[in-house]
């Protein structure tokens, strides 16, 4: 054949070659914005699932403190690096880091900020955090004595106040635009 119904040698029109090349990036064009999202759902899910397993640990070593000795112990606990409660720290948990040697750091990495005695995580996605904040953005949490002020100090008074546990306090304002599970649905059985 000749002109724009010409075959090539396979048996293939180049019209029919062109359309399937089009249809095949649309194609991965429609899956890449479907599925881009769910990075974001995934580092949220990562990040929710760590914190969990941490306080899960620091509710442990507090009553494992309490029943050893009292409540009195528990104000030894505040502070502390709530990785070192874990049988296995995640894979992204570089460690301990003093100021100055946090800019080095990968984003999706977890480190314990000794300075502070702060647990901290460097967001891979920011873009999926509300507002949309500029990287590098960090999460921060604090293993935190709970007491009832008695002596209304605002500070723990171990002869005055009654302490009722320990918990891993969030310090950043950051929440995820996670999507509903049904909207993933609709986004699965759409197309």
């Amino acid at each position: 054949m000749t002109g724009s119904g010409q075959r090539l040698p396979g048996g293939f029109s180049l019209l029919e070659l062109v359309i399937v090349i089009i249809l095949v990036v649309l194609l991965f064009t429609i899956a890449v914005n479907r599925l881009t999202p769910l990075r974001g759902d995934a580092e949220a899910v990562h990040v929710a699932t760590v914190i969990g397993s941490l306080r899960s640990a620091i509710g442990m070593e507090a009553a494992s403190l309490v029943i050893r000795g009292g409540t009195r112990e528990l104000a030894k606990m505040e502070g502390i690096n709530p990785m070192t409660l874990l049988q296995e720290v995640p894979e992204q948990y570089v460690g301990v880091r003093h100021t100055g040697e946090f800019d080095e750091l990968p984003t999706g990495s977890w480190y314990f900020d000794e300075t502070n005695g702060q647990l901290v995580y460097r967001v891979r996605f920011p873009q999926y955090l509300e507002g949309s904040p500029q990287a590098p953005v960090e999460l921060r949490w604090q293993v935190q004595l709970q007491f009832e002020d008695l002596s209304e100090s605002g500070a723990f008074d171990p002869e005055q106040d009654r302490a009722r546990g320990l918990g891993l306090r969030s310090l950043h304002e950051h929440r995820w635009t996670v999507r509903q599970a049904s909207e993933m649905q609709a986004a699965v059985t759409e197309g």
